[in-house]
């Protein structure tokens, strides 16, 4: 879901939860966001590409922006 989408989508809402996770092979960080229904969907670009962010604070500051006070990083150790 691209930026404009998520934006929407939290206005109307139906995104409950920011969660920041480092990307599979540990090249950056994906931004994804919880549907009030439990599902996860990822933040991508227009074309559908998953947005890899190569700092933790480029993706707190897009989940900010989007509206979310709070978010939630998780990373596996």
């Amino acid at each position: 879901m691209d930026q404009e989408h998520v934006q929407l989508e939290f206005e109307a809402g139906r995104l409950v939860e920011a969660v920041i996770e480092p990307v599979p092979g540990g090249n950056g960080w994906m931004l994804m966001f919880r549907e009030a229904a439990g599902e996860m969907v990822r933040l991508t670009d227009h074309g559908g590409t998953e947005k890899v962010f190569h700092s933790l604070d480029h993706a707190t500051k897009v989940a900010n922006d989007i509206g979310f006070e709070t978010i939630r990083v998780e990373e596996e150790f």
